[in-house]
């Protein structure tokens, strides 16, 4: 039988090579992860850089002179489409941003940010949210106000207070205007364009995101000239610009891509109209005059609020790149093919 001393020897070898092994960074099953494009759930594996801790370090600086964007959708009690995300388990990620030491910034900010090159603060975060769903009043709203928390919502203009608007309920102008008093901006996310559609580009028609293109109505036999289509975007565009000005006062103007899709005659259009600042689906962070954004999907159903930190976390190894090392499929976003 082995002594007193021995048995300790040997637990604290066990103890030393245990978190030796943990300390170099591993790969990690999760039950609750679903890798993008599958439709089963499955385990997803998880790349690491170095340890994964869940202590927090409200002190370090994780990047510089960036800012990462998080992007959100629905956001409701016991979710079922995986494009939502559990209202506590967004308020979970909140509360870890918080810990870590990350500084959520304001719309104007960023502009100022990109277009101008003025200073954020270190692990500077953005939040955004698309679609206008009602959910954002009821769910994310009072979270917000808990915590002081600056974010955008980009909306389908013709979708407010449209009672033929079929779908999920969207918001309504008064509760915009409410939560526009207490900080919350609302920008362009197209008036009416927020959809597929068949779209002509480099001779092959596809379905796409109806701004991306001219339309080929092959019921009509008609595809649009390149003239009518940059009308038909500006129309669009301009639309929804307008009414936001009118309705809140905008100065800047900010679009999100529908879908993330672009093309350069969407991204010429959207310039001409004076929209300084555009955002894609694309992961990465952004850098001083990265006016078309990267975006991180941190709202679906199977987000896991600690990986969601240590993606943050890791990109501190890509400043200057507009890249964030990939820590996890949960974190993918919806891609365009042709975006």
């Amino acid at each position: 039988m082995m002594n007193r001393k021995a048995v300790i020897t040997l637990g604290c070898i066990i103890i030393f090579a245990t978190y030796f092994l943990w300390s170099q960074g591993t790969y990690t099953y999760h039950p609750l992860v679903r890798e993008h494009g599958h439709n089963q759930s499955r385990p997803a594996k998880l790349l690491t850089q170095g340890p994964f801790s869940t202590m927090p370090t409200p002190n370090r600086i994780y990047y510089k002179n960036n800012v990462a964007v998080l992007m959100y959708h629905d956001v409701s009690p016991n979710p079922t489409d995986e494009k939502s995300i559990d209202v506590n388990v967004f308020e979970h990620q909140i509360q870890l941003m918080r810990d870590n030491g990350f500084k959520w910034i304001t719309m104007d900010q960023y502009v100022n940010f990109v277009v101008h090159h003025e200073p954020v603060p270190d692990n500077a975060v953005l939040m955004t949210f698309d679609d206008g769903y009602e959910t954002f009043y009821q769910h994310v709203y009072p979270i917000l106000n808990k915590y002081s928390i600056p974010a955008t919502n980009f909306l389908i203009v013709s979708t407010i207070d449209n009672p033929k608007h079929v779908g999920i309920p969207k918001l309504s102008w008064e509760q915009i205007r409410q939560m526009h008093t207490s900080g919350i901006d609302f920008y362009n996310h197209t008036f009416d364009s927020h959809g597929y559609a068949p779209i002509a580009i480099e001779g092959k028609t596809k379905l796409r995101p109806a701004l991306m293109g001219p339309l080929n109505d092959k019921k009509h036999n008609h595809i649009e000239s390149e003239g009518d289509f940059k009308q038909r975007v500006h129309h669009d565009l301009a639309e929804a610009g307008n009414i936001l000005r009118e309705k809140l006062g905008n100065v800047n103007d900010v679009l999100a891509f529908p879908y993330g899709g672009y093309t350069d005659s969407l991204l010429s259009v959207s310039r001409e109209l004076g929209i300084q600042v555009t955002f894609t689906v694309k992961k990465g962070i952004n850098g001083p005059g990265q006016q078309n954004g990267y975006r991180v999907n941190a709202g679906g159903m199977y987000n896991i609020p600690e990986i969601l930190i240590q993606y943050l976390k890791e990109g501190a190894s890509s400043r200057g790149s507009s890249k964030i090392a990939h820590s996890g499929s949960v974190l993918d976003n919806s891609s365009i093919k042709d975006g």
